[in-house]
């Protein structure tokens, strides 16, 4: 690892720790909130509060114009050349923009509860959206709370915020709620508390850390720059916004809201595979946006972040792959089983994406947006067509299929286009090792299933086992660097105790 390159690696490597053990926490808690909602309610009432929830955050896409993407792009870019006016200009111009149009779609979407009601026939739906209305202005303002945290390279107070603060206010609030009768509303009233509280506090945190914000005077920018940009952004989330909802529309659509409410569980077990991507991405956006000419540097941390990534979402995949129904019944309730074969073809297909790395950051921070776009309505497109050709033969095994392999096909088409534009390639020598060995943790993890433990012991030994097998393989093939090497000595330098380089050099 180069002098030049240090700096970035050791920040992509810190930055990306301390989002990475916000994102385990957040998905606790959010595994809690899950847990408690689906033990005091029935299944069918929890399908109707998903379905709510989806038709809500689908609203809030458009709504919000996903304004808030385009400030992890500007605002470092200004931040680098102490331009503060600018950069809180840009800021200001997001929160105005998102607030108001997010207000506008909660009124419109009120208006349109009924309707929305009659064709899912569920009657249930337009009291749930009756609330649920004010989740659009808040998770608008604290996507641009997280994102503007993103900016600044503070990651302490997006974790505070977004895994913290708004899951354990959610998840209390529900126990309290529900448990004083107030049934599926309460699940409603819990999650607004948590996203409300959230805000409340994120606004008092980058306020207390952004100096600038306060003392700096607005400078102009340049309007045509931040539209030309976030244009093709805006359509891309509007759009990006079906993804996960489509799945719930066609299967409460075809199905019930029984099988909506357990194919929930499915997603939401599968995609935590993505915990590791979604730890380095708000990181590595701004990284490429400061270092945009500088195509040896951009692959060099593209094919790191993209073994980092590969390297730690295979082993929770594989126990995923093995024993789903054992997470499943253990996790919520044997109800919820049936979703074992979804959850399977789901955690292919992030597998798989995860593995091409963060390929949209790399198009998002080389402002190549419409491509983002296109990619987008590809990833959409082909989720919905098969979900509509799938579900109906399948159940919500097919929306499981659909989503992943349209996850697999877009990832792969992003990557084609980086290498086209840039020659960057996150395939490497280096990443091969890593997918070679997982020929390692494959035998012991259906050795460990061979055995027959039951399943308390097995969901504990499995994980463990994988991983085990999976540390020798990759040491075996030679896949740990001196990139690793030099991350493990400085983490475990920060510990005080020698802990993890012992176990990859």
């Amino acid at each position: 690892m180069s002098d030049e390159n240090d700096s970035g690696v050791f920040t992509l490597a810190t930055q990306g720790s301390i989002t990475l053990v916000g994102n385990v926490f957040g998905k606790g808690l959010g595994f809690a909130f899950v847990a408690v909602a689906t033990r005091l309610v029935t299944p069918a009432e929890y399908g109707v509060f998903t379905l709510g929830l989806s038709i809500v955050l689908f609203a809030q896409g458009f709504a919000s114009l996903n304004i808030y993407r385009s400030i992890d792009y500007f605002v470092p870019q200004y931040l680098s050349d102490s331009n503060y006016g600018r950069a809180k200009r840009t800021l200001q111009s997001a929160f105005i923009i998102g607030g108001v149009m997010s207000i506008l779609g909660a009124v419109v979407l009120f208006l349109a509860r009924e309707r929305l009601s009659t064709i899912f026939n569920e009657p249930r739906v337009a009291a749930v959206l009756s609330l649920l209305i004010l989740l659009i202005p808040l998770q608008t303002l604290l996507r641009m709370l997280i994102t503007s945290f993103n900016s600044i390279k503070k990651m302490k107070y997006r974790v505070l915020v977004k895994d913290l603060i708004s899951p354990l206010i959610r998840t209390l609030g529900v126990i309290l709620l529900v448990s004083t009768g107030a049934g599926l509303l309460g699940l409603v009233g819990g999650y607004l508390l948590g996203v409300a509280l959230a805000v409340v506090c994120g606004l008092a945190f980058l306020l207390y850390e952004a100096d600038w914000i306060r003392n700096a005077k607005s400078s102009p920018i340049s309007n045509r720059s931040l539209v030309s940009y976030s244009l093709p952004l805006v359509l891309a989330g509007m759009i990006y916004s079906l993804v996960g909802q489509i799945d719930y529309f066609v299967i409460g659509y075809f199905l019930s809201s029984t099988d909506v409410g357990q194919y929930r569980i499915a997603y939401l077990l599968a995609v935590n595979l993505l915990i590791v991507l979604a730890a380095i991405t708000p990181v590595f956006k701004p990284m490429v946006s400061e270092n945009r000419s500088n195509t040896p540097l951009l692959e060099s941390r593209y094919q790191l972040a993209t073994r980092w990534i590969t390297m730690l979402t295979i082993p929770p995949a594989l126990t995923l792959i093995l024993a789903p129904d054992i997470y499943l019944s253990l996790l919520f309730t044997e109800e919820y089983t049936a979703a074992s074969a979804a959850v399977v073809a789901l955690t292919i297909g992030y597998l798989l994406n995860a593995s091409f790395g963060p390929e949209g950051m790399i198009l998002e921070g080389l402002g190549h947006t419409r491509l983002t776009l296109i990619n987008t309505f590809m990833l959409v497109s082909v989720n919905g067509i098969l979900n509509i050709l799938l579900v109906p033969q399948l159940g919500i095994l097919g929306a499981g299929i659909a989503t992943g392999t349209a996850l697999a096909v877009t990832g792969l088409l992003g990557v084609g286009e980086i290498y086209l534009l840039r020659s960057i390639t996150p395939i490497s020598w280096k990443l091969l090792r890593v997918w070679i060995a997982i020929i390692f943790p494959i035998i012991v993890g259906w050795a460990t299933m061979s055995l027959d433990l039951g399943d308390i012991q097995t969901a504990l030994v499995l994980p463990i086992s994988i991983f085990t097998g999976y540390i020798l393989g990759i040491r075996a093939t030679n896949g740990f660097t001196d990139d690793d090497r030099k991350i493990a000595s400085r983490i475990d330098g920060y510990l005080g105790y020698s802990v993890i380089y012992p176990i990859i050099s």
